[in-house]
């Protein structure tokens, strides 16, 4: 009887040994969050993009107003005409030791289309920010051992734009 408990036991701990260690997963929720806030920046709506992005900053002198002023600097084409709300992909950068969330601004036909770049350490709080290229988004998820797209561009297909 002892080693029947002790087989089932040992059987037990096996099944569950690959649910310890899964990765875990960038949500729904995470990509929309900062999808949401694209669009709201892209409408002027910038209060209530903060309040969806929630930043806990990594540096001491991290602040919403420079935040914001990145945005003004280096995604000057930004705008709610042609903002995209479709593509996402969120990355491991091993150098930074960061997931690197990145939005397009507009419909990355080239690789010269700006996307907004979210850091995260936990797939839940935003503690940074930057600007690349789409070739440069690329790249990073060429070389990335983890890689999630929420939607993959595909230029065959229309991508859908806020109103």
């Amino acid at each position: 009887m002892f080693r029947k408990w002790c087989a089932l036991a040992l059987c037990a701990m096996l099944c569950a040994l690959p649910l310890a260690r899964a990765e875990a997963i960038p949500s729904e929720q995470y990509f929309a969050r900062a999808k949401d806030a694209l669009v709201l920046l892209a409408q002027g709506r910038e209060q209530e993009a903060l309040d969806k992005l929630a930043f806990v900053y990594a540096l001491p002198d991290g602040s919403d107003d420079q935040f914001l002023q990145f945005v003004k600097d280096y995604l000057p084409d930004l705008n709610e005409k042609t903002v995209q709300r479709e593509v996402a992909v969120c990355y491991w950068e091993a150098v930074s030791e960061q997931w690197l969330l990145a939005i397009p601004i507009s419909e990355p036909r080239n690789d010269d289309v700006i996307a907004l770049v979210l850091l995260s350490s936990d797939f839940e709080t935003f503690t940074g920010y930057a600007a690349l290229s789409w070739a440069e988004v690329n790249e990073g998820t060429a070389t990335s051992e983890w890689v999630w797209w929420n939607v993959e561009y595909d230029a065959g297909t229309r991508a859908l734009y806020a109103d």
